[in-house]
This record gives C-alpha cells, sequence and structure tokens, in this order.
C-alpha cells in the first residue's frame, strides 16, 4: 500500500507541474449535502465546460467523498463545493466554495431530534423520519440562491454530476439538466436499491438496505422471507422516500416523473465502499467498482505525547472503545455506562474511551477525550480490541490494521456491518437491549483470550491490502474512464440483457413446465382410459355363469 501511495504521488506530481495547456485538466463540481459538495470541471479554453458532482454526506459519508475530491484537486481539477458552513467541510487550496447555511441549521436540528428516538425503531416509523430529513436537505440545496443562479445560467455547462445514491433522488435531476452522465457514491455499499440503479435487476443476489430481520439462511422458507422483507423495502422507497423526492424534482426542474424514472434508470458508474476481502464476494454489474479503503489514503492523525505514553505503557494492552462521529454521549442511558464502567473495571487492560460526557467514576485505566485519532490509535501494536458501532468506515479501519471487534450495532447499515464481521470471524455482537456486565466482561476476555479472532483479523488485514492499485487511484481511474468515454453507455447492462425473464430463462422453464404438463395429462388419460378398460372387462368376466 505504501508503494501504491508513493506511485499516486509521483502521478500527482507530474500532473501538477506540467503546463495547462492539455484540455484533460479540468474543474469538478461536487454537491454534498449533509454537507453538500459539488465538484466542477473546467476546460481550458474559451468556452467553459464543468464537472460536477451532487450528493448528500455525512459525517463517514464526508469523509468517504471528500477524499475523492481532494485527488482530483490534486490531479489538477479545480474544484467548487457547495456546503454547509466551513465547521463542516473546511477550505483548502484550489476550490471555491458555496455555502448553504440553512444546512447548519438542519444538520444541528438533526442531531437534537435523534437523542429523542428509541433503538431499534419501527421500519416505517425510520423510514420517514429519515425521508423526512433528505426532503429537507435537498430542498435547501435546490432553494439556495447559489444553486439556482448556477440552475439558471444558460452558459453553464457540465460534463458529470456525482451523487450519494441512496435518498437523494430529487438531486439526479442535475444529470438531465446539464445533460451529463450520472456516477454514484454508496459509502454502505451494494444493498438491492444501489443494485437497482446500477442495472442489476438480479433478484437472487439483492441484499436489504437496513438488514435487522433479514435471514442468511438458504432454505426454502429463509428466501420466502427474505423476499418478502425487500418487498416491503421497496414499498418503503416507492411510498415514503421516492414522492418526496419526486416533487421537489418536479418543482425545481419542471420534470415530469417519467423522466426521473429514465435518469435512474441511466447510471454511468456507482463506487462502493465495500470489497470481497471484507468477507463477501457479490456479483456486480461492469458500472459498479468496490473501493473500500479509499479514505485510508488520507494522513493520518499522530497521537499526542500524553496519548503515545498511555499506550506504550499498557503492560496488558489497551482496548478502544469508540462509537463514531452521530452517536454521543447523550445517546446513552446512565445504566449502559454504568455497566461499561463494571465490566473495565474487572478487565487488566487500559480502556481509551471516545466519550462526550464526564463519567460518574474516575479511573486510572481510562483515557477519557471527546475526538480520538482513530485510525492511529488502531495501528498502535498494543491495541487488544476494538468495541465500536459498526459503522462501515470503522468496520474498514479495524479490518485493515488487524484488530478484532466488539459490535454494539444500533440502526442501518451498522447491523449488517457487524454481522459481516461476526461471519468472519474477528467480531462479536452484542445487542444494547439485553447486554448486561457479564455478557459485556465474557464477550471482551473471549475476543482477546481466543487466537483464532486475532488469526482472522491478520488474515482479513492481508486480503484487504493485497490490491493491484490503491482504492483511490482506482476510483479516480474509473471516474476520469467515465469522462474519456463521454459517460461509457458500454458499461451499464440493457434492460434486455438483464430482464427478469432472460436472466433466469422464465421463458424457457415456462415451455418446459407446459409441455411436460402436457405429456403428464396425456399420460394420465390414456392411464384412466386404460383402467376403466380393465375393470369393465374384469366386471364382464364376474357376471359370466359358470357351467358344471
Amino acid at each position: 500500500m505504501a508503494f501504491a501511495l508513493r506511485a499516486v504521488n509521483s502521478n500527482i506530481s507530474d500532473k501538477i507541474s506540467s503546463p495547462r495547456k492539455n484540455c484533460a485538466q479540468s474543474q469538478f463540481k461536487f454537491i454534498d449535502n449533509f454537507n453538500n459538495v459539488q465538484y466542477e470541471r473546467e476546460h481550458c479554453n474559451a468556452r467553459t465546460r464543468r464537472r460536477s458532482m451532487v450528493g448528500y454526506v455525512s459525517g463517514a459519508s464526508l469523509v468517504f467523498a471528500l477524499c475523492l475530491q481532494q485527488a482530483l484537486v490534486l490531479k489538477g481539477h479545480e474544484v467548487t463545493i457547495i456546503s454547509a458552513g466551513s465547521q463542516h467541510v473546511a477550505d483548502f487550496d484550489g476550490v471555491h466554495h458555496i455555502r448553504v447555511n440553512a444546512l447548519n441549521h438542519l444538520i444541528e436540528d438533526f442531531r437534537e431530534s435523534c437523542m429523542d428516538l428509541k433503538f431499534p425503531m419501527q421500519k416505517w416509523e425510520e423510514a420517514s423520519f429519515v425521508a423526512n430529513f433528505f426532503y429537507n436537505s435537498s430542498f435547501h440545496v435546490l432553494n439556495d440562491p447559489g444553486v439556482q443562479s448556477l440552475l439558471q445560467d444558460k452558459s453553464a455547462q457540465f460534463d458529470m454530476v456525482i451523487v450519494e445514491t441512496t435518498f437523494t433522488d430529487a438531486l439526479y435531476g442535475f444529470a438531465q439538466h446539464f445533460n451529463a452522465p450520472l456516477v454514484g457514491l454508496s459509502i454502505c455499499g451494494a444493498s438491492w436499491n444501489i443494485n437497482y440503479l446500477a442495472g442489476n435487476k438480479a433478484i437472487s443476489v439483492y441484499e436489504p438496505i437496513v438488514s435487522s430481520g433479514y435471514s442468511t439462511g438458504f432454505s426454502v422458507l429463509n428466501k420466502i422471507k427474505n423476499w418478502i422483507y425487500i418487498t416491503e423495502e421497496w414499498l418503503l422507497e416507492q411510498m415514503i422516500y421516492l414522492p418526496k423526492q419526486l416533487a421537489l424534482y418536479k418543482r425545481f426542474f419542471n420534470e415530469s416523473a417519467e423522466s426521473l424514472h429514465n435518469i435512474r434508470q441511466n447510471f454511468a458508474l456507482i463506487l462502493i465502499n465495500q470489497h470481497f476481502s471484507l468477507g463477501r464476494a457479490r456479483s456486480n454489474v461492469p458500472n459498479v467498482i468496490e473501493v473500500a479503503g479509499m479514505h485510508l489514503e488520507q494522513p493520518i492523525t499522530e497521537l499526542d505525547q500524553e496519548l503515545q505514553q498511555f499506550m506504550d505503557e499498557a503492560e496488558h494492552g489497551v482496548i478502544v472503545f469508540s462509537m463514531g462521529t452521530a452517536i454521543t454521549g447523550k445517546w446513552f442511558p446512565d445504566k449502559l455506562i454504568e455497566m461499561m464502567l463494571q465490566s473495565f473495571d474487572q478487565l487488566p487492560q487500559r480502556i481509551v474511551l471516545k466519550f462526550d460526557q464526564p463519567l460518574p467514576i474516575k479511573s486510572h485505566k481510562i483515557y477519557l477525550r471527546s475526538t480520538l485519532p482513530q485510525r492511529a490509535l488502531l495501528a498502535h501494536p498494543k491495541v487488544k480490541l476494538f468495541i465500536t458501532h459498526g459503522g462501515i468506515l470503522s468496520i474498514i479501519e479495524a479490518a485493515y490494521s488487524s484488530v478484532p471487534m466488539l459490535c454494539m450495532p444500533l440502526y442501518y447499515d451498522q447491523l449488517g456491518n457487524s454481522k459481516l464481521m461476526e461471519q468472519s470471524g474477528l467480531a462479536q455482537i452484542l445487542d444494547f437491549s439485553t447486554m448486561t456486565v457479564e455478557s459485556i466482561t465474557n464477550s471482551i476476555k473471549e475476543i482477546i483470550e481466543n487466537p483464532l479472532y486475532k488469526q482472522n483479523a491478520q488474515q482479513i488485514s492481508t486480503r484487504l491490502r493485497d490490491l493491484p492499485m490503491s482504492p483511490l487511484e482506482n476510483a479516480v481511474w474509473w471516474t476520469e474512464y467515465v469522462l474519456r468515454h463521454k459517460g461509457a453507455p458500454h458499461m451499464r447492462i440493457s434492460m434486455e440483457d438483464m430482464s427478469l425473464i432472460q436472466y433466469y430463462n422464465l421463458d424457457f422453464i415456462s415451455v418446459l413446465i407446459l409441455r411436460s404438463g402436457v405429456a403428464l395429462l396425456i399420460i394420465f388419460c390414456v392411464s384412466l382410459k386404460l383402467v376403466i378398460f380393465l375393470l369393465q372387462r374384469s366386471q364382464f368376466r364376474l357376471t359370466v355363469p359358470i357351467l358344471y
């Protein structure tokens, strides 16, 4: 990986040092809409052309998207970012920012409202909550004066639109408005809706958006149950998510519902934050590219002297506890914190705890901070275990550093991520609603003391590092491939090639069943006639008088 990174830097420096006479140097625009970002690519000629990326990004999604943005900047592309305030997306060289101030309030309101939620939520209740947030996010972006000015600028031309694919359908309209190819970023991998957008209509490879209640078994009963589960998610999309986004699309782009449907069928490329090295291979179509670990090429924040000393002097090793950026201490009930502290007190390991609230009990074994350099911590040789919520970036970082995990998932993709790590043999899962001090302690001891967890983690880390090129190089290469080939329509499987009937040979099967049925019917009729004939002859013989 280090060698690949040096190779990337070498290529980048060559690009930057060369004169700007090649029109391949251009300007990207990326709109990030939890912190909405928009890349813009401008050809170096008299006629301005732009390449636009539009999408929702929050927390982990922001990290995932910004590393691609910065790589494009380093390759000579000028970038414009439409985003929330600078506290969410910092200024940096080579970009121009357009700030949507309304998003700042929306993000804060969203975080506050999450405090009042009770997990696990009912599926339809959760869908309504999430749909309202994304509706408001899309509205604030499309209603912003800067974005409206861009849409009304007759001279503006865009070469590419990149979106965070899930629940952002209103922003797909940028692709049609500027007649540009549509590319997606999927932080949570390839669920059934991502496969649908990519043109993969094979129902047998579909996976749920939220995996709670979804079965990994292969029995007929499990398959029927899973089909019902995904059908319910499809109904949620059609009845809750899409209507809100469609209303915004019609309002701001003045287009019909049919045109949005056509856009949804024409993603040129989708970059997904997963990789088969993490435990499960998937049958992706050509325009779906796995780029898990793309964010690992960002510079690592080093440990400060105090934290470094705390780690180095841990005789029995260190346990790192972090529930990500979105889950704060206010989410945790007091009883849960007390149970965790009681469990930690029974262990010989030191604890590095990411928590933004004061603890009821102080201990010399616990190092408390509201923010932590997570990647640097996981890379430290003294780390024995990572207690995590199961967020996708945390999962990738721990697997990359070969650290076993104890997962405590709450919602959305965390459940599926945690299950995948458990099946891969480097993690256990604890349920918030049923955990006790004893179950927490036993799980921690089992993972640390059983060498299989560490061995499995090392094996997955080796796979994840053994790549022909870095994930970020891969993402940039395919992004520019789509640009070079004017949307690369040859990568997308057409509906005729992947129709449900043809994919599963239902036409052949139906003809076979029909013919077999006709043959069985004929055999049955002939057999029935033969039985009746034999019965009649038998009855005739029995009625003939016997003469002596």
